[in-house]
């Protein structure tokens, strides 16, 4: 296995999903190991979500690794904006300010969900994003983080009667 040489053109473009797919798969194995502290239930979806996780991103580096995975090439913007929704052609432009702004609602997430629970994080960075990235209305937005926060509660707690994280402070 040879990994990308950053130097040349295609290793470049390759470095990022790289990168991205290493977070990923340690993401993935923390998610893996904190779902194995909760009883059964309760860690069923985590553990087969992260499991699935792990597989497919440690599949993923193997290929990047053997240079298996194409590369996209620099995709020119669309006169008619057609591209712009095109995953391919967002990948490929997103530049180091959207990825790291990307990461950081990520993490932030993550991290509310450890000190206030999954239902009150959900909520609030549903609005938030919506909100701060997207610039949608705040009647939009509240409606859409309230119907998260119900969703997730009838579906997991009601229906499934499965504990969810309530966070620290609980």
């Amino acid at each position: 296995m040879t990994s990308p040489n950053p130097l040349t053109p295609e290793g470049a473009r390759r470095t990022p999903d790289l990168v991205f797919t290493i977070v990923l798969l340690v993401v993935f194995a923390g998610a893996l190991l904190l779902a194995r502290q909760w009883g059964f239930r309760a860690s069923l979806v985590p553990t087969l979500v992260a499991s699935v996780g792990v597989g497919l991103s440690a599949l993923h580096l193997v290929l990047v690794l053997m240079g298996r995975t194409r590369v996209p090439a620099p995709v020119p913007a669309a006169a008619d904006g057609e591209a712009d929704h095109d995953p391919a052609h967002v990948f490929a432009t997103a530049g180091a300010a959207n990825w790291r702004s990307s990461l950081l609602w990520v993490a932030g997430f993550f991290a509310a969900v450890y000190v206030v629970g999954l239902v009150v994080t959900t909520v609030v960075f549903t609005a938030a994003y919506l909100r701060l990235s997207v610039r949608a209305g705040w009647r939009f937005c509240a409606i859409y983080a309230a119907a998260m926060g119900l969703l997730l509660w009838l579906v997991f707690v009601e229906l499934l009667a499965i504990q969810l994280p309530e966070g620290l402070f609980a």
